[in-house]
């Protein structure tokens, strides 16, 4: 019974099918359409296609067949109409075929930090691959992963493409939109106990989030940085003398949108120190000399950094001496139970050697004599190679070669060397235009243009001789200032500089009490006396004139109108040790001054001036540093003058001296509380700097000081001093200084006890 019941359902399912065959249409044709651009090869279609004319329709087969011809990567889709019969006995299958152009060009744009060209090769895509879409979708994926790697959390790609209708292929252009790049928000360490964590932050180059870093953006992560910033950590420890330290690779932990954290582990190890130190090799020169140079002993800490620059000065005292060629090895052996180390300097000697020629290349505008004044070494000289540095370094401080480098080139005599020096020549024009604002001379434009490596006589390109030419404008609500500048630093080949000045000055001075207008030049000599001082010695020639003066009740300022041809020989001795021009952390600066005008120099303007100006900066710890300012000043008249113009007089006030007050308004007055300046001045200024972040330091300040009517008058009964807070941002060529000040001690003319806020662009020395 069983067998006779799976026959009867088998018959069944047989006569359904069979009878489903009977009722289905039959397909009367298959035509090919083709939607997409550029031509379609039908036969290669249709062999992709399994259903056949005259055959029934089977739905589950025309099924099968789109999939077919979509998995074949061709097409972009492939739709599939009915058209049926009157009879409803017969059917047409219509394929709608959407054809893939194929790739001839693609442009990427927008890919500022990774490049384009790097785009393009993530998306993997080559010239002639077919493409839409879909495709270009799934290809973007790649390009996301690469970036979300280099910690870009959210870019985006868009794309266009522009395909030929006739010849099927197509043009992409995809734009990228790499967003922010995570940001740190914190740099923690984990293991340093011996070393604090800003220590090591500090010269680190990847920087965590500050109070400026969204205008700087400097906190933005840079995964290639981490190694470098690996070797800045490990090599402060082992100046520390922690030859054991390790310091593995950093953690990076995602803290909400774009931001991380970096988590570095340090293994510090103990401080190794040194046991006992020798000197071997030494023969040409007395031992003591050699040790002389030294300047490690044995219990001193194992600073690599001390070490290395040991052996550097070991080396330098055979190279100063012409023995060229020296190496200086240390070896070092550790102990690593006593944490210490056994040190020896291993000398291997050079040869006495001596130059035979100097030898200039690669200089194509800057003349020979103008590079061969500034070398240290001449023809002949023992090979000293610390004056063969000294020289490189001349060379580049003159600001007109990218590259400098000297090298010795063996002649016929073993002993006997040229000196090469080859440099790059790089540019040195400039023209800077620009504008700013100061709470002195309010909106203010300027513009210069400069040759630093000027050729009077060298026409018709003018530049190499090594002097310099500049032509400056400054020009505001207050001011406007021509000035024309020529400096010969080396005049009739002597290391004494030359200087010739022509300017044009007109000012409009506070509350426009007055305007003053100069007209004039000036010529002088400065020559070095020792190594950090100079003399310079000049005479100026203008005409001077004030007018528009405002009645006071005095009448003095109308008595200043008139015009004035002032003549006059100043000499100037200055001392400069700083350890930087602009942002100085030690040394000082002193400046003597004296000028007489008139007299034998005729004019009608017989003064004279005596100034001292000196600057001091002293460093605390950690950057911050301790700066002292003054100034004393004293002017007079001679020969048959009553009283000292108003354009030699003395003013105090403002950003550059007396902070607190106003500008020019410490001092003598009028009545009405006109400023008229005096015939002695005097200011001390204190001011203690912090860095907080780079290039931008905090400081706080006490200001002291007055202007005294009457020639050597100074009394303490009368001065006017504040105190004050400010902001230091260091850019480079834009310096800017805000600060805010509190008058402490005022006179009868400056009774305003309220805070006076100043700012101006430059540095004050």
């Amino acid at each position: 019974m069983r067998g006779l019941g799976w026959a009867c359902l088998v018959l069944l399912l047989t006569v359904g099918t069979v009878h489903a065959q009977l009722q289905a249409p039959l397909v009367r044709e298959i035509r090919i359409v083709n939607l997409g651009p550029g031509p379609l090869d039908e036969a290669s279609v249709r062999s992709f296609i399994g259903s056949s004319v005259d055959a029934p329709y089977r739905p589950a087969q025309v099924n099968r067949d789109v999939r077919i011809l979509l998995d074949t990567g061709r097409f972009s889709d492939v739709d599939v109409l009915l058209e049926i019969a009157d009879d409803q006995r017969a059917l047409d299958l219509i394929f709608q075929i959407t054809n893939k152009p194929r790739l001839r060009s693609i442009r990427v744009e927008g890919a500022d930090h990774v490049s384009n060209r790097r785009v393009r090769d993530w998306l993997e895509l080559s010239i002639g691959d077919r493409i839409d879409d879909v495709v270009l979708a799934v290809h973007a994926q790649k390009v996301y992963e690469n970036y979300r790697k280099r910690y870009f959390l959210n870019p985006q790609l868009t794309w266009t493409i522009d395909a030929d209708a006739n010849s099927g292929q197509a043009d992409v252009r995809i734009q990228v939109d790499e967003g922010e790049r995570a940001r740190i928000r914190r740099i923690h360490f984990e293991g340093n106990e011996s070393v604090s964590d800003r220590t090591l932050r500090r010269p680190m180059q990847q920087k965590r989030r500050h109070l400026f870093s969204r205008l700087t953006k400097s906190n933005r992560f840079d995964p290639y940085l981490l190694d470098a910033d690996r070797d800045i950590i490990r090599r402060i420890y082992l100046n520390r003398g922690h030859l054991d330290v390790h310091v593995g690779q950093p953690a990076i932990e995602t803290v909400g949108r774009n931001q991380i954290d970096i988590i570095v582990p340090v293994t510090e190890g103990p401080v190794y120190r040194i046991r006992s130190l020798e000197i071997s090799g030494v023969e040409v020169l007395p031992q003591d000399v050699v040790e002389a140079g030294l300047i490690l002993s044995a219990g001193d800490v194992a600073s690599m950094g001390r070490i290395e620059e040991a052996r550097s000065r070991l080396r330098d005292v055979y190279g100063s001496r012409g023995y060229i060629r020296t190496q200086v090895r240390p070896r070092l052996e550790p102990d690593f139970d006593e944490a210490a180390i056994d040190l020896e300097y291993t000398i291997v000697e050079g040869e006495l050697s001596s130059i035979r020629d100097i030898i200039i290349r690669g200089n194509t505008r800057t003349r020979d004599k103008v590079i061969r004044r500034e070398l240290a070494v001449l023809p002949g000289d023992v090979f000293d190679e610390v004056r063969v540095r000294r020289s490189e370094n001349r060379l580049m401080n003159m600001g007109y070669f990218n590259h400098v480098r000297a090298y010795d080139q063996p002649t016929r005599v073993p002993t006997v060397y040229d000196l090469v020096f080859d440099v790059e020549e790089g540019r040195t024009g400039e023209l800077i235009a620009g504008a700013g604002f100061s709470s002195i001379d309010r909106v203010i434009g300027f513009a210069s243009i400069a040759q630093n490596n000027f050729d009077l006589l060298g026409w018709p390109h003018f530049s190499g001789g090594g002097q310099r030419v500049q032509l400056q404008t400054q020009f505001g609500a207050r001011r406007t200032d021509v000035d024309l500048t020529f400096v010969e630093p080396w005049f009739l080949d002597r290391q004494l500089e030359f200087d010739i000045n022509l300017f044009r000055r007109d000012s409009r001075f506070f509350r426009d009490d007055y305007q003053q207008r100069s007209i004039g030049g000036s010529f002088g000599w400065t020559w070095p006396v020792g190594r950090f001082s100079r003399l310079r010695a000049s005479y100026s020639l203008e005409q001077i004139e004030i007018r528009n003066a405002r009645e006071t009740p005095s009448g003095l300022l109308l008595q200043e109108e008139g015009r004035y041809n002032k003549s006059a020989t100043r000499l100037t001795f200055t001392r400069d040790t700083r350890d930087q021009f602009f942002i100085p952390t030690r040394g000082n600066r002193t400046v003597l001054l004296a000028e007489v005008a008139g007299g034998p120099l005729q004019g009608n303007v017989d003064t004279y001036r005596l100034e001292a100006r000196n600057s001091y900066f002293y460093p605390i710890w950690r950057d911050h540093v301790f700066s002292l300012r003054g100034t004393i000043a004293v002017v007079d008249t001679h020969g048959d003058m009553e009283r000292v113009p108003i354009f030699d007089r003395l003013f105090l006030g403002g950003m550059r001296d007396i902070r607190g007050f106003r500008f020019r308004d410490v001092g003598p007055k009028d009545e009405d509380g006109t400023p008229l300046g005096g015939n002695t001045s005097a200011f001390i200024s204190a001011e203690y700097t912090v860095p907080v972040l780079p290039r931008t330091r905090i400081a706080a300040f006490y200001d002291i000081g007055q202007a005294w009517p009457d020639s050597y008058e100074f009394r303490a009964a009368d001065l006017n001093s504040a105190y004050g807070v400010g902001i230091r941002f260091d850019l480079p060529g834009f310096p800017l200084r805000f600060d805010h000040a509190w008058p402490i001690e005022t006179d009868e003319f400056n009774d305003r006890k309220s805070g006076r806020f100043s700012f101006m662009i430059g540095h004050v020395f």
